[in-house]
């Protein structure tokens, strides 16, 4: 059956190492799109900076953000499945002890701690400037946010985690990057949002190809009827993708696109 619609990870997927989209990756989504094909991503990204890619590919379709907490369509939240930021202040405390960096997504910006080497790197990868919070103030424990990122030692962040993970049973937790731990509402994921994205367009799982190089990537290309995984990949999600490109990045896409789509 033949493939309808694309879905991929941004990231360290459809980007370039420097994230940037390359014109071999435009030209080979505006190939399968002017076929027929749909073509959408689903990244961690929040909408402030995910939103000038859908501008660039000049995405039609719904779009799949912060890990599948966030649905958005033309620049604009369609889903949102928030949590108040009080419900992980005892983790986020322990975590600042512990030397991480915690990154708060709320639809008004990222916020952070303090300033440090990971906040930086951060804001110099997503193009935006994070937003200072005050721990010893109570006002932001009131908040709603879309997803909590824990950056820092993966060792130190699985300890962490794990004081508290009893006692979060209503969120989901995975590793994104090398350093990157995030944290979503349970039953939240990019396979599930992915799902109802799919239902809604009435597209059959075996006509979907998705592709991705990270761990949170894994229910995604499980559920499509084609599951890819660039050559600078996860370990582990090589393991359980149907397909693992020769290529890297964007140019991966570019050549699953070709082998299976175009």
């Amino acid at each position: 059956m033949a493939i309808r619609l694309i879905v991929s990870d941004l990231d360290g997927t459809l980007l370039s190492p420097d994230h940037q989209l390359t014109n071999p990756v435009k030209e080979a989504v505006a190939a399968f799109t002017s076929q027929g094909g749909l073509f959408t991503f689903a990244t961690g990204r929040p909408l402030l900076t995910a939103a000038p890619f859908e501008r660039e590919l000049a995405l039609g379709l719904p779009y799949i953000l912060c890990n599948g907490s966030v649905i958005a369509q033309k620049g604009e939240v369609m889903e949102s499945a928030s949590f108040l930021a009080e419900d992980v202040y005892a983790l986020l405390a322990d975590a600042r002890q512990a030397g991480l960096d915690a990154f708060l997504f709320r639809e008004d910006g990222v916020f952070v701690f303090r300033s440090s080497e990971a906040v930086r790197r951060y804001e110099e990868k997503e193009q935006i400037g994070c937003m200072l919070l005050n721990e010893h103030d109570n006002e932001w424990r009131e908040s709603y946010v879309q997803k909590v990122i824990l950056i820092g030692d993966m060792p130190i962040i699985r300890q962490v985690w794990a004081l508290h993970e009893s006692a979060h049973a209503r969120f989901a937790s995975f590793q994104s990057e090398a350093d990157y731990w995030e944290i979503i509402t349970s039953g939240q994921s990019k396979g599930t949002a992915l799902r109802r994205i799919a239902e809604r367009l009435n597209i059959k799982r075996e006509e979907i190809m998705t592709l991705g190089n990270q761990l949170n990537d894994l229910d995604m290309l499980q559920y499509a009827g084609i599951g890819v995984a660039v050559a600078n990949a996860h370990e582990e999600l090589k393991a359980a993708a149907d397909y693992v490109c020769k290529r890297g990045y964007g140019e991966g896409v570019a050549e699953a696109m070709a082998k299976f789509c175009l």
